[in-house]
Order: C-alpha cells, then structure tokens, then sequence
C-alpha cells in the first residue's frame, strides 16, 4: 500500500493566549497544498515493524519518529501488532512549517486503521473519534492531517471546521537553508487576545487578511525572511508570507503564468528549496 500525505499552509494564523496545559490557544486557516511525502507498507511475514526513512537525515531515533510513535499508538490501541516494512520518502523539508511530520503520522494512522479492517468494519478498524484522539496525542496538527481539507481551526488544533468556499490558489514555496524550532517560535512570540476574526471568501479578502502572528517575532530575528516575502513579490505573487512557525515562506498566485514565471526566476536567484504547488479542496489517502 503506498499513500501521499501533503504539506499545509496557513493563510491565517493568530496566537491568543497560553494555556495551563501548555499550548497555546490559536485561530488559524490551515489549507493542504500539493507537495507530497509518500509512505509505503507492506507486510514482513512476522518480522516486526521495520521503518526506513529517505530523502532526509535525523540524529533522533527511529522510535521518535512521528511514523513510527503512530504505528505504536495505533498497535496499543487497537491490539495488533504492526509487522511492516514502512518506507518514508521525504520530500516536504523538516523545520519549515509545512506541517510534514504532522500529515506522516496522519496518513500512518489511516493506512494502518485500513490495512487492519476487518469484515466487520470495512470503515477501519478503530473508529474515526478514537484516531482523531491518537492524531491529537502525536501533535496538534495531526487531526487536521486526517481528512485533509481547508479548515478553520481554533483551542491548540482539536476544534475544526470546514471552509466550504475558501479560494483556491497556486503557490510558490521557498525554504531557506535555516530550520526553526516549533517550542523556541511560540517563546519568542507574545501571544494576543482578540475575538473577532476576518472572513476569507475572495481574492481580495485574502490579500487583505494574510496573517502569521509568528511573523512578529521571526521577521527580526531571520532578516533572510523579509527577504523572501520581498522577493516573492518582486516576482509576482499578489501576497507572501511565513508559513506557521517556519522558515519556509510562501507566495500566492492566482494565474498559472505568473507562478511558471516566478518559480522559473527564483530557482536562477535563489540557491535554497523551492517548490510550485497549489491548494487542494480535498485529500483523500487510498
């Protein structure tokens, strides 16, 4: 079985307070774009679960990747033993803000639930509520990462909602050669309340409402970022901006001509990643 998990963006995204637990409360528009990691399973004959990672190096263990911390949830809380071959190929840089672990361990969940159906429940194994409470377990991106869709999401990432008539775009990603810490983003960051929140329904309500509250203090503290969203729309993007916590920044797009260009141009000016892609309404794993 081989599966694509995408990266995400958030066009929207406010910091509104800390919490006791710990994390922080957000309101943020979180959309899937089509840049892909792909994982594949298949089955060992008994051999236990053997993880192999390409296209990407950690000096972590296996054990705390966030494939592997799914399989292991899911095997404690559906009572199965996981023995696969799982083969990750990364493509959606680490440290960028694009949510890539996060789809990982989401698409792990929902492959694993398939691959162990039962006739009685050709659904999944487990039922949607009990896997949205392990995808909130690895991290709170990982519930939105289930069913992959423009969404409004607030709390630290367990209250979604769908948005129906969000507008599509194209876009250009670039991610420097810096990667940045989730936790040292948030202790930099002063969080904000605030209880009104703008609609996106346009073009024009996009680009007047772009937001990324990580940007007040990011900007200054990674000048190379202004840079970028400079440089985005020197080449034509109609709006830039950090995505989540970074460093990848992206440029929005809405003629595919303009987004050819510009991608054609910054991968002469700039040395780092860069990828075109485009917002998805819809995701679907198998």
């Amino acid at each position: 079985m081989k599966i694509l998990t995408p990266a995400k963006i958030n066009p929207l995204l406010y910091i509104l307070s800390k919490r006791e637990d710990g994390f922080h409360e957000l309101y943020m528009h979180m959309l899937p774009v089509s840049l892909f990691d792909t994982l594949s399973f298949s089955k060992n004959n008994k051999k236990g679960l053997n993880f192999r990672m390409n296209g990407a190096t950690f000096s972590a263990s296996p054990e705390d990747n966030l494939v592997v911390r799914a399989v292991r949830l899911f095997e404690k809380a559906a009572g199965v033993t996981a023995d696969l071959d799982i083969i990750l190929e990364k493509h959606i840089p680490s440290g960028a803000g694009l949510g890539g672990g996060s789809g990982n361990a989401a698409g792990t969940l929902q492959a694993l639930n398939h691959i162990f159906r039962l006739p009685s429940t050709p659904a999944g194994l487990l039922p949607p509520e009990t896997l949205f409470e392990l995808a909130l377990e690895l991290g709170s991106d990982v519930p939105f990462f289930l069913e992959p869709a423009p969404c409004e999401i607030r709390g630290r990432g367990e209250k979604l909602n769908p948005l129906i008539e969000y507008p599509e775009f194209l876009l250009v990603i670039i991610k420097p050669d810096l990667s940045i810490s989730t936790p040292a983003a948030y202790n930099n960051c002063i969080p904000e309340e605030r209880t009104g929140f703008p609609q996106v329904k346009s073009f024009a309500d996009l680009k007047s409402h772009l937001n990324n509250q990580f940007e007040t203090s990011l900007l200054s503290q990674y000048p190379l970022l202004s840079e970028l969203k400079s440089l985005l729309l020197q080449n034509g993007a109609f709006g830039a901006l950090v995505s989540g916590s970074g460093s990848a920044v992206f440029g929005i797009f809405n003629k595919k001509e303009l987004q050819k260009h510009a991608f054609k141009n910054l991968s002469c000016l700039y040395p780092g990643e860069i990828f075109s892609c485009e917002t998805l309404t819809t995701h679907r794993y198998y």
